[in-house]
């Protein structure tokens, strides 16, 4: 009885913790869109509001129809919290570079200047405001470190799902690491002085960032899950050894959807727009780095999934020689067979 009471209130608190990283969700979605119809004043941008209705849809398929609270592989929630607030944060991007071509041509400028535009706040509804005054470029920096802090304590306050304790402090690591590169790409290549006025690399650096964002909506892809030992005489050999494991994926996962882009992008402003400093040289070397990295990980992976398969196909002799330690895991594997049937019978007499 006191088991079963246990079990249902962990239930529900951990329905109540999903329910509250939505409520954050849609807390944030809603500040964004009222910033976004303040700047452009057109009440159809209150259809950006749609992602944040199909979170509450969301919350309740997913209770019902999970056994764990949550999907295994892909997380519905967070993706639905990116469609709701990163439409609204290009918006406000697109409003900034605007504000920055008009002061260009007002002062007769050659070159666009960073800080053009003065502070303003969010206009009241219904008597409701909030007292913060930041500049456009601001609100739109403010409004996208806020997505990516709440990313993580959503992907923590949500069901672990088929995740263990372990898989999931990893993956929160894994977001950390994430959020913060995906930050450092689009705060410093915007900032530059080639990209201030350029609608056209504006657009490009925007989508490889909320591409990178992808990354947030995948589960079980972002960590490894323990390699089970493969039995002697039940095996079979996969392409590359086991390129279908979780950890093979996530290094993929990374590179197609953040390393590869980000480094592109940085050598395509480097070559082309001679944008060339110390913290382009930096970052870049760094992605480069990183991607190398990555590749020599996954041969690695690669190769010793051919060795595992080529030792457990030999069993415990190979060439001629015995093979230690799985001889030794045989041996106990047939004493244990031994010993547990003399043990039952003395507890039956």
């Amino acid at each position: 009885m006191a088991h079963k009471c246990f079990t249902c209130v962990a239930h529900i608190f951990e329905k109540g913790k999903a329910l509250i990283a939505r409520v954050l969700f849609i807390i944030h979605g809603i500040i964004t869109v009222w910033r976004v119809t303040d700047v452009y004043d057109d009440p159809l941008l209150y259809l950006l509001c749609i992602p944040m209705g199909l979170l509450i849809a969301e919350f309740f398929v997913t209770t019902c129809c999970t056994s764990d609270g949550e999907w295994k592989w892909f997380c519905p929630s967070v993706f639905l919290y990116i469609v709701s607030v990163v439409p609204g944060i290009w918006l406000l991007q697109y409003d900034v570079y605007h504000a920055r071509q008009t002061y260009k041509e007002v002062h007769g400028l050659e070159e666009c200047g960073y800080d053009t535009v003065n502070e303003t706040g969010l206009r009241a509804i219904q008597g409701v405001s909030i007292p913060i005054a930041l500049s456009s470029d601001e609100w739109a920096l403010a409004l996208e470190q806020v997505l990516l802090i709440l990313l993580i304590i959503g992907r923590w306050l949500l069901p672990k799902g088929a995740l263990t304790r372990d898989q999931l402090s990893q993956l929160l690591l894994v977001y950390i690491g994430i959020a913060a590169d995906s930050l450092e790409f689009s705060l410093e290549t915007l900032k530059e002085p080639d990209v201030l006025c350029n609608l056209l690399l504006i657009v490009i650096i925007l989508a490889i960032w909320s591409w990178s964002l992808l990354q947030f909506c995948l589960v079980m892809t972002a960590v490894a899950a323990p390699k089970p030992r493969m039995a002697v005489g039940k095996h079979e050999r996969t392409f590359c050894g086991g390129c279908c494991e979780n950890e093979i994926w996530a290094l993929m996962m990374s590179v197609v959807l953040q390393d590869a882009p980000f480094l592109t992008m940085r050598l395509y402003l480097m070559v082309k727009y001679k944008v060339v400093n110390q913290m382009m040289l930096f970052f870049t070397c760094k992605n480069t780095m990183v991607v190398l990295l990555q590749f020599y990980r996954m041969a690695i992976l690669c190769m010793n999934e051919d060795d595992d398969y080529d030792d457990a196909e030999s069993g415990p002799v190979k060439n001629g020689k015995t093979n230690t330690l799985e001889f030794v895991e045989m041996i106990n594997d047939d004493v244990k067979c031994v010993v547990m049937p003399e043990k039952e019978n003395n507890k039956e007499k």
